[in-house]
């Protein structure tokens, strides 16, 4: 796992920063200047975090509203496409049905 370079550079100056002081005051200075700067990059990365998070969710839920209109739609077409079906059906019959009446009204005469 990569860390990033700000921890790194974060942990060093933490680790450098207070031998470099002149003073026990510049080196509790220098820590909690680090401190600090750690504390808002971490609070940066939650907030990141919790973007992320909820754009997933967003995202989870428009996949699950676009799989149920794909379900629905799906039903859809298979209702028309048997109502199709029976339409051919039927209209095979009728037709059927009025060639065997021309047929006998020709016989007829």
């Amino acid at each position: 796992m990569n860390t990033p370079r700000w921890i790194l550079a974060a942990v060093m100056a933490a680790a450098v920063l207070p031998a470099l002081a002149q003073s026990a005051e510049e080196a509790l200075l220098a820590s909690q200047m680090a401190y600090q700067d750690a504390q808002n990059r971490k609070n940066a990365a939650d907030a990141r975090m919790k973007q992320a998070e909820e754009a997933r969710a967003a995202a989870e839920k428009r996949l699950a509203d676009a799989q149920e209109a794909l379900r629905k739609a799906n039903e859809e077409l298979a209702a028309a496409t048997d109502n199709v079906a029976q339409s051919r059906d039927l209209m095979q019959k009728m037709t059927d049905g009025l060639n065997a009446a021309w047929k006998r009204k020709e016989a007829g005469q």
